[in-house]
């Protein structure tokens, strides 16, 4: 998750506490949704949507859930 913050900081120009910020609600809806029942997978394409990010950086959010 660390790379996807950095990413955020240099290309968007978020700071810090921004990009940090950014990437928790996300981590935290999803979270929320997966326990309630929901795929994480149904996820990966909201966060490509969200971040513009290609996929591979979403491996990085389910594995931290592990």
């Amino acid at each position: 998750m660390k790379e996807i913050i950095k990413i955020l900081i240099s290309r968007d120009g978020l700071t810090f506490e921004e990009a940090k910020n950014q990437l928790v609600a996300f981590y935290q809806e999803m979270e929320n949704d997966i326990e309630n029942g929901g795929s994480p997978w149904g996820w990966e394409e909201n966060f490509t949507s969200e971040f513009g990010l290609e996929p591979d950086y979403f491996e990085s959010i389910i594995f931290a859930m592990c």
